[in-house]
Parts: structure tokens; sequence; C-alpha cells
């Protein structure tokens, strides 16, 4: 469900900000340009967005005069599902403004396994579109082959590596084969080790003998960066707001690590490290003291383990480490390759795809360093914990940025504009509650991002728009910029 926006609405967001990475304007005045498609190609393969027909951007987005708005919207219509692959049926509006009309096309988000969509008449190859600071220009070979492989399952974590079975780390072998059989006794318990290693894709056929695949070996290895020295993590803590913001005559960095071996043991090393340069706080209550660091550690936890497990291990990017950049107001967890799967940028949370099934059914089954808790449920529940974690702590909640070839996690620092702390998510409010509490949250007359009142709710980010559209509607609530820009706030309309 999208909040409905009017036209004269975003006219006045394209005189006060232009074109953004969603909204773009058109004269249209002779028919459809030739610059459409591409834009409406732009949108589908990027997080959507809106065109206005019958605005000219060079007489400062005035209405043109004598636009015929239904003709128009018709060969909008038939241009989005004739010349486009796949068709696209945009939400089309035809609508009064300043004494015209103009047309104002939605264009949703595809799943990211039905990108790129593509001009038909320029082909895939050459008509492929995504946003940029410049406006729309044709994907990169990288951007096209990752948008392919998600039209399927990746097969890149059981692939064979150059890696021999003596590479494995004999102790981590043994606890995994203990907790398999433990836990499915009935497949694992009579099963000689080989032929459990090769169920559970940790060992896989290659020129006549079994070889460690991808998943097994940056899960199980000794040292997984002899084969593959880029599948490690990057640490740095920035002095400044921005690399190289800090002083002139200051280090770049406060500190800088390089996290290796094996899956477990970067995600306990890589908490570490930022606990290591994190401020801590201390609270005394009746039972002592207690510690609170910048970035609560489980949040931390849950962004590195995201990254690692839904990262792209493709040939063209398994030479890109997983960045994590500390900065005196932000953490930054960034990963190579966007979203996989029948998965949207507003669905993050609600719906659960992954790229590396094999590894994420290994991780579940692998212990932390020094621990018995598993690295991951294998649920798609990381991001509900980020978001109730930071929530809890109250702050901010997480922040999650796509693009076709990164993803990027930021915890804050911040507080979450709330002012309060929250209790962790309750699954089985009602949504009467829930609006009521969205009621409760809005009512102190400040503007609050829809990111923080989904960590004040405790539910992902789509069921909140949801909600506030709801209030929306019933003149409870207004948005302060149209849908999808960064600027958008949300405030009681009394």
């Amino acid at each position: 469900m999208h909040e409905r926006v009017t036209a004269e609405e975003l006219l006045t967001a394209l005189r006060r900000h232009g074109e953004t990475a969603t909204l773009e304007a058109k004269a249209a005045a002779g028919g459809l340009p030739k610059s459409l498609l591409p834009t409406l190609s732009a949108f589908a393969n990027g997080q959507g967005g809106r065109v206005v027909l019958g605005v000219d951007e060079a007489n400062g987005f005035a209405v043109v005069p004598g636009f015929d708005a239904p003709r128009t919207a018709r060969l909008l219509d038939e241009a989005a599902t004739s010349e486009l692959s796949p068709p696209l049926r945009l939400d089309i509006a035809v609508e009064d403004a300043e004494g015209g009309q103009v047309v104002v096309g939605r264009v949703a988000e595809l799943p990211a396994d039905a990108k790129p969509c593509f001009v038909v008449s320029r082909g895939e190859r050459s008509g492929s579109y995504t946003r940029s600071h410049e406006g729309d220009r044709v994907l990169t070979d990288y951007e096209a082959q990752a948008l392919r492989d998600n039209r399927g399952q990746p097969r890149h974590d059981a692939a064979p590596t150059e890696a021999d079975v003596s590479d494995l780390d004999e102790d981590a072998v043994a606890a995994l084969l203990r907790r398999v059989r433990r836990r499915q006794p009935r497949i694992f318990r009579d099963a000689p080790d080989e032929r459990a290693l090769q169920q559970l894709n940790v060992l896989v056929p290659s020129g006549g003998r079994l070889v460690p695949s991808l998943a097994g070996l940056l899960t199980l290895g000794s040292y997984p960066q002899q084969f593959h020295p880029q599948a490690h993590v990057s640490f740095i803590n920035v002095p400044g707001s921005t690399k190289g913001a800090g002083p002139a005559d200051g280090p770049r960095f406060l500190d800088s690590q390089t996290l290796t071996g094996p899956l477990p043991a970067m995600v306990e090393d890589t908490v570490a490290a930022v606990l290591r340069n994190s401020p801590v706080a201390a609270r005394i209550d009746g039972v002592g003291r207690t510690d609170r660091f910048a970035f609560p550690p489980d949040a931390v936890r849950e962004a590195v383990v995201n990254a690692l497990m839904h990262r792209d291990y493709g040939p063209h990017s398994l030479g890109t480490q997983v960045q994590v950049e500390m900065y005196p107001d932000r953490l930054d967890v960034i990963s190579p390759g966007g979203l996989f799967g029948p998965v949207t940028s507003e669905e993050l949370g609600e719906v659960s795809s992954s790229r590396n099934s094999r590894l994420a059914l290994l991780l579940a089954d692998v212990a932390l360093p020094g621990t018995d808790h598993v690295v991951c449920e294998n649920r798609g529940s990381g991001i509900g914990v980020m978001r109730a974690v930071m929530a809890h702590d109250g702050l901010r909640a997480p922040e999650f940025t796509v693009s076709l070839t990164r993803f990027r996690t930021t915890l804050h620092r911040e507080p979450a504009t709330t002012g309060r702390r929250t209790s962790p998510p309750a699954g089985s409010r009602s949504r009467a509650h829930r609006l009521d509490a969205l009621r409760e949250l809005l009512g102190d007359g400040r503007n609050h991002h829809a990111e923080d009142l989904a960590g004040a709710l405790g539910v992902g980010r789509a069921m909140t728009n949801r909600y506030l559209n709801d209030l929306i509607a019933a003149g409870e609530v207004e948005a302060t910029a149209p849908p999808r820009d960064r600027r958008r706030r949300y405030r009681a309309t009394t």
C-alpha cells in the first residue's frame, strides 16, 4: 500500500528539491519523450519512483499549457506494457494542477528476481538502466550480472575450491558433526563422516576427489583467506563524519584492522573490534554498575552476520571484502551484493530470502567461538533483532541503504526521536494497539522518521507504512515530503 500524493504536492517537491532518485518530471508536450523509457526502467530496477508528465523543468516546473493529459496517460500505459520487459503495470492518474492537467505515473520496484527491466528495442545489455546522480545510466556488466544471478538460486557457495580436506579445522568439523547427529539423528547418526559432510555441502566432488565447497571453507576452514584473500572484514574507526573529514594534521583512522579466519571467528573478532573502539557509559542501578556500549553488541553482531552470510560470493565480487566503518555518530556495515530473491527494499525484515542457502544452513549449525550459540538461526530474523535491540536501548532504528551492488546497514548513536526507551516488541500486539501507539508517538508535535517509528513499534518498515497510511487517510497524520524522499517525516495534523 502506498501513500496517495497529489500532483500539487509533487510540484511543490520538484520546485523545492528538483528531480530526485525517485521523482522525475518531463514536459511531454509533443508526445512521450525518448528519455521516458530509460527512466521507467531505472525506477523499476531501483526503489521505484514517480514520473510527472506535462511539467516543464526548463520553465520552473510549470504545468505545460494545453497539455493533452488523457491521451498521454494512454500512451504511457501502452509504452510501459509493450516497450519494456518485463512489462510494467503503472499506477497512472490524470490530475488537475494549477489550472491545467498533468499525468502522474507511479512505478513500483520490481522484485529482485524479476530484474533487470529493460527497453525492448535496445535489448537487455544496452537497455537496462539505473539511477545515478547524473540521471539514468545503463547498468554496468557487474550490475547486470548480479541481477541475472537473482533469477535462480545462486550456487556460488556450493562451488568447489582449491583447498583440500586437510585445510579444514578438525575441531570445528568434529563439533559440527556432533551437533547435527544430536539434532537430526535419523539422518546423520549412522552416516560416515565423509557422507555427512557431503550431505551438509561441506565437501563437494571435483576432479575425482572430494574438496571443501566455498561454504565449507568459509565456515570451517583453518584459514580461508589462503585461497580467497579478500574474503575478510576490514574495520576502521574514522575520527570525522566522513573519511578524510578529520583534522589535517591528525590520523586518518583511530584504528584500522583486517579480520580474517573462518566466518564464526570473523564475526566475534569484528564485534570485539567495534566494542573496543566504542565509548562506554556506566549506569548504576540497584544491582550495581552496568556498562552500556554506544552500539549494542547484539545489534552489531546481527549486522555483521547478515553481511557475511548474505553478501555476494560470485566471481565478480569475491575480491571485495565486507567493510565495517565506525564514525562518531554511526556504524556502517557494507557488503557486496544488493537484494536477492522476491524482496523489495520496503519488505526488508518482512520477507526472507537467502542468496547463499548452503552457507546459511551451515551457519545455523556452527557455534560462535567459545560459546554454545550458533552463528545464526536462519529464520530471517536478523533485521528484526537489530530493530528490537536498538529500540530497547532507546536508539534510532537501523537504516538500510540498498543499491544493485551493495548493501549498507547503519546503526546510529542518535537517540530515537521518540525520546523514550521501549520494551522489546511483542508480536502479539494488535493493529489497534499499534495505531494507538503511533498516535502517542506522533503526539509530541515533532516530525518523526518512519524507521524510528518502526523501531519503537517493533515491526518492519512496510507494516509501519501501512499503519501510517491508515492515519493519513483518516486525516490524523501528514507527511512532510513525497514518498521515498530521504527528507520525508511524519507528524500529527493536530
